[in-house]
């Protein structure tokens, strides 16, 4: 919430300054034309990811740029936004559906004056950022990327063979593990380039795990700490562990297919690799006290069966873990639900948002605590005749009793937010018949949602309201309500 509010107190003081000036920034540089640059995130694709921008007129100009749900994010330069490096964080893979803990970082450069439009933030270019030129070019050979271009326009999905796919993807669980271990981005560029002088670790047959090891070992041996080390111990166990299923995903591949295609088409692979990086994972889900398998085969002409008296729950998610966990995850959710009254109805939508759900797990599986912590934004619209937007921010935290967490709940903790809920609610409640479609989004940034589910990534927003914008899980529920 500080950095949101940071941002758009930064823009709201340039739009006044530049008001002062009597104009915009293009118009302040005689002959400038703005020319449009497309941007990539690249662990895989990562969706719904936050694009900031080192240069303060650009963070200014672009305070909510995200990627979008392919991983694509756009901008166009301004007089006083041509010369920007980048740092992109959050969001989710697209392929592993894992929550995206590292960070991505490019170095600057004037985009107006380049000959290129695009630009592609990967581990490549991370690694770029934190070493000098001369020392980044020998890494890159010692690593085994023979590139012909530079890697701030080389976008490994498009261009690069499998084995360059996955040698970008162990690179960058190297870079999140060393810094999730305590190690800064710069000490964890230097443990890589250290270990590169010895050991290459892209193949013509894949990624060598001895890299892995190497790298791990000179970041041990970097610290005196013995948490960090131990800590980078367990990390490195479960980066040679991704890499050995990453490895055996190539050979299953093949010299004709797709890396990124065969992984997001066997979920059971991309469960290993889930297992393996994070401690546990929301394996149950449930919307509206059906599961989430109920849920997903739910269609149009197979509607589930909900009595009027149980609407409320439409509203309410439930999650659990896998495994045993002891941690707080926090978690952006999203609602759509459009009610559809008689056959030929008017359909009518409730979209609602909330920044931020706060869940702990104290050794146990299922949610102990939800807290709504202060600075959470709630927005709830409903496209009713006449009905109210609410828009509200809690001004101090609120504990909600319970493993799930309904917009009913919300309501009678927030009345800012009742009508238009009641008011949707009883247009429901007054008809006979009602055809309900609720899709629920979800953006973990802990733990992730496990891919045995089978849930797709979506992209969730309110019209005209880009800071509600996200990417995350979703299923769609159809339900008859009589």
């Amino acid at each position: 919430m500080f950095n949101r509010t940071f941002k758009l107190t930064t823009l709201a003081i340039a739009t006044s300054l530049l008001a002062a000036c009597g104009g915009g920034s293009s118009s302040s540089t005689p002959g400038f034309s703005s020319k449009e640059i497309s941007g990539a995130a690249v662990d895989f694709y990562i969706a719904g990811a936050d694009v900031n921008f080192t240069n303060p007129e650009c963070e200014a100009a672009y305070p909510d740029l995200k990627t979008d749900q392919d991983g694509k994010f756009t901008f166009k330069t301004t007089g006083n936004c041509q010369e920007t490096g980048f740092i992109i964080t959050g969001g989710i893979d697209t392929v592993t559906k894992l929550p995206f803990q590292g960070q991505l970082k490019v170095k600057s450069n004037n985009y107006q004056a380049a000959s290129t439009t695009e630009i592609v933030a990967s581990p490549l270019t991370t690694l770029q950022a934190e070493l000098p030129a001369a020392e980044f070019a020998q890494v890159l050979e010692n690593l085994g990327f023979s590139l012909n271009e530079d890697v701030t326009t080389f976008d490994p999905i498009t261009e690069g063979s499998n084995e360059q796919k996955a040698a970008v993807f162990v690179l960058q669980q190297i870079f999140t593990q060393l810094e999730n271990s305590g190690l800064t981005l710069e000490q964890a560029a230097q443990a890589i380039q250290t270990a590169s002088s010895t050991t290459q670790l892209l193949t013509n047959s894949g990624v060598d795990s001895n890299a892995v090891t190497a790298v791990f070992n000179a970041a041990i041996a970097s610290t005196t700490d013995t948490n960090i080390q131990q800590a980078l111990a367990a990390s490195q166990t479960a980066v040679e562990s991704v890499t050995t299923i990453i490895n055996t995903a190539l050979t299953s591949t093949g010299s004709t297919g797709n890396l990124e295609d065969y992984l997001t088409d066997n979920s059971t692979v991309i469960g290993e690799i889930q297992d393996n990086i994070v401690s546990a994972s929301y394996s149950g889900l449930s919307i509206a006290n059906k599961n989430i398998q109920d849920i997903i085969n739910s269609r149009s002409d197979a509607r589930l069966s909900l009595d009027k008296n149980a609407i409320d729950s439409l509203t309410q998610v439930t999650f659990n873990l896998n495994k045993l966990a002891t941690g707080t995850d926090s978690i952006k959710l999203g609602l759509k639900a459009t009610a559809t009254i008689g056959q030929n109805g008017q359909p009518e939508t409730l979209s609602v948002y909330i920044s931020n759900v706060k869940v702990s797990f104290n050794n146990s599986t299922a949610i102990s605590e939800i807290i709504i912590p202060a600075g959470t934004i709630i927005e709830i619209e409903s496209t009713l005749a006449n009905a109210p937007k609410g828009s509200f921010e809690v001004p101090q935290d609120r504990v909600f009793p319970g493993n799930s967490l309904s917009l009913a709940n919300l309501v009678v903790a927030f009345p800012i937010l009742s009508q238009p809920y009641n008011n949707y609610k009883n247009l429901i409640a007054s008809s006979n018949l009602v055809n309900a479609d609720v899709s629920v989004f979800v953006a973990p940034t802990v733990y992730p949602v496990s891919a045995t589910l089978g849930l797709n990534l979506g992209e969730f927003g309110i019209p005209n309201k880009p800071a509600t914008v996200f990417s995350g899980y979703t299923s769609t529920g159809y339900f008859v309500i009589q």
